[in-house]
């Protein structure tokens, strides 16, 4: 699982280069120090890397040192033929430490089982470890001609479609302000408690699952599977969510129920209850669901505030905050997929005469508003009526607000949205409601 003699040819191509920076560039991305079994031989790359960087000259007078004898650096100068083999022989290295490392993974998976660990957290980790590519810097620099092409496609591609050119949210005025969820795009929704966040998430992630029929993952720290399900038939038979509860149900209302349980089974839409989740908790699961379906439509998390990184220790909540969101917003490239995250906002908003909420109300904030791409906010002016309580005569349906705060990719706004309380419905703005089965439809 190593060869250091091929680890040795490796610098003797880069010493005998009449251009070492120029090798250097080439094998970049093909090979790290890390990946040098030898300990001198690591050191020496280490080295001349070095030496490159800070712009000095690449010779065995200016690479020797205490760590790195003289007579190694001569011995391996001798090595040198042609700088020409140097990325072949550099991915050879990487290879055989590509290989090494995964050995003692599974060398460690066996010591932690033999020992009783915990079996959730080794796999965690190890689907974790399996996930990790090596990136090759040199598929990642462009020349515009390369990119100018697979745009122009794009776009015509996108005149032919109907629709938006992302993900829809299921709602049509938010589409349209929006154009939809973008690929790689990070989306925080946030809203204080009881303006409907909940309610918004699930109808956005029913109507993408059914109207782009692609996979969705529902990731919710705070509510069970069964209460999700349970405010998902609610808003799809227009049965009071009270009464599903309780179970104090019709015989027509648990056939609407029947009905309408069989045809949401039939939804691309998955879920995760795990009450408590790190970031890396969170990502070994969405690239788990990725691997198994070859594609994610959306990720839903709720919510942003529960999320641990696994290194609170000495750090405060700001800081992590920061780091999940920047990791999510990672995430969402890698998996070529939007990720929407609800988040809480500071109390702050209830002091304010206007209590719409702005940026600044982000809870525990810290970069959140730079990584995402969209941020906007739930606001329903009917529940301050009552100094924030809900009262039996209170509007059957509700007007909400959907604040666009930030848009990368346009200009920001207001949508209105409609929110029957008593089903757990949001929809684009309307007083009235039809039964889903006619005019919703499946």
């Amino acid at each position: 699982m190593y060869d250091t003699q091929i680890e040795h040819q490796l610098l003797g191509a880069i010493m005998v280069s009449n251009d070492v920076g120029g090798t250097m560039a080439d094998i970049n991305g093909h090979v790290i120090a890390e990946d040098f079994y030898d300990s001198q031989a690591k050191a020496m790359f280490e080295r001349i890397k070095g030496l490159i960087d800070d712009g000095k000259q690449v010779n065995p007078m200016t690479v020797a040192t205490k760590e790195i004898p003289v007579d190694f650096v001569a011995d391996i100068s001798v090595l040198g033929i042609t700088s020409h083999i140097a990325v072949g022989l550099a991915d050879q290295v990487a290879k055989q430490s590509e290989t090494r490392n995964l050995y003692i993974t599974a060398q460690q998976v066996m010591s932690y089982l033999a020992n009783g660990e915990d079996v959730d957290l080794i796999k965690t980790n190890l689907v974790e470890y399996l996930s990790e590519g090596r990136l090759d810097t040199l598929d990642t620099t462009k020349h515009i001609s390369e990119a100018v092409m697979p745009t122009l496609e794009n776009i015509a591609e996108q005149r032919t479609q109907e629709g938006v050119p992302g993900i829809t949210t299921g709602f049509k005025a938010i589409d349209k302000e929006i154009g939809g969820l973008l690929d790689g795009s990070l989306t925080i929704v946030g809203a204080r408690p009881a303006m409907g966040k909940t309610a918004f998430a699930l109808n956005m992630a029913e109507g993408a699952a059914r109207l782009a029929n692609k996979p969705v993952l529902i990731i919710s720290l705070e509510m069970s599977n069964d209460m999700l399900v349970k405010r998902m038939l609610s808003t799809r038979s227009l049965v009071d969510a009270e009464k599903i509860r309780d179970s104090k149900l019709t015989d027509q209302e648990f056939s609407d129920l029947s009905y309408n349980a069989e045809k949401l089974g039939q939804l691309p839409i998955w879920f995760d209850d795990t009450p408590i989740q790190s970031f890396s908790d969170i990502r070994s699961r969405v690239l788990k669901l990725k691997r198994q379906q070859g594609e994610l439509g959306m990720v839903l998390i709720d919510y942003l505030g529960l999320v641990e990184t696994g290194n609170e220790k000495n750090s405060s909540r700001v800081n992590e905050v920061s780091k999940i969101s920047r990791g999510l917003k990672v995430l969402s490239k890698e998996i070529k997929a939007p990720i929407v995250a609800l988040a809480q906002l500071n109390r702050g908003v209830e002091q304010r005469t206007d209590k719409r909420p702005m940026l600044s109300d982000l809870r525990d904030s810290g970069s959140i508003e730079q990584d995402a791409d969209n941020v906007a906010f739930l606001y329903r002016d009917d529940y301050y009526r009552n100094e924030g309580e809900e009262e039996a005569n209170d509007d059957e349906i509700s007007q909400v607000e959907f604040i666009v705060a930030k848009n990368r990719n346009g200009k920001r706004g207001t949508v209105t949205l409609s929110f029957d309380k008593k089903h757990n419905l949001m929809t684009d703005w309307r007083p009235t409601y039809h039964s889903p089965n006619t005019d919703q439809g499946w």
